[in-house]
């Protein structure tokens, strides 16, 4: 029996959609490309969630990929706040889950600078009974230890839960840690999924 939720935030609850942050620039199509190949598209993007760099490592690594576009990847980076939006959806589902007798969490990839800079976004996260973002235990998914992590601090049972996530690679991990799973495309096919568990 499932009695328990757990989320990932960016593009699940919320929209991560720097595309058009990216084109607000109005950057010519190379340059578009390089800050976009140096900034969100870079590997390191994961090392800004892990939360063991500070903003300022993390913006030199970022620089370090196109050094000639320094200041614009400054501008990029501290328009961050601009590429996520909350879906309308979210607090009612939350509400509706916890109506219904759940316990809900969040398991997110997020970078504290992203935090402070998106919070306004996220008030849904009052609502759920609690959660881990990966900056906060220097650890990111799919690494099975932020699950462990979850489990450890709330006294979950991976058994009678379940997680949604938009990476198959963290849904990958999820199900290696014994969690129900639903890879998260889109809203109705999730409720869908939900139903078919029992608690929507």
């Amino acid at each position: 029996m499932i009695n328990t939720v757990i989320f990932d935030i960016g593009n699940v609850l919320v929209s991560f959609d720097w595309e058009p942050s990216l084109k607000s620039f109005g950057f010519p199509p190379e340059k578009y490309e390089a800050i976009a190949n140096a900034t969100y598209r870079n590997k390191d993007w994961t090392e800004t969630d892990r939360g063991v760099l500070t903003h300022e490592e993390c913006l030199a690594r970022f620089i370090s990929c196109a050094p000639q576009y320094a200041e614009d990847i400054r501008r990029v980076i501290g328009a961050l706040g601009d590429t996520i939006r909350q879906h309308s959806y979210a607090k009612p589902l939350i509400q509706q889950l916890k109506n219904n007798g759940c316990r809900v969490y969040y398991l997110s990839n997020y970078s504290e600078y992203g935090y402070n800079v998106t919070k306004d976004e996220l008030d849904f996260i009052p609502l759920m009974d609690g959660g881990v973002f990966s900056y906060k235990v220097k650890m990111v998914k799919p690494n099975p230890w932020i699950f462990a992590e979850l489990f450890r601090r709330y006294d979950i049972n991976p058994a009678e839960a379940v997680f949604l996530d938009d990476n198959a690679d963290n849904i990958e991990a999820a199900k290696s840690m014994g969690l129900s799973t639903i890879h998260f495309t889109d809203y109705d096919k999730a409720c869908k999924e939900l139903k078919k568990l029992g608690v929507l």
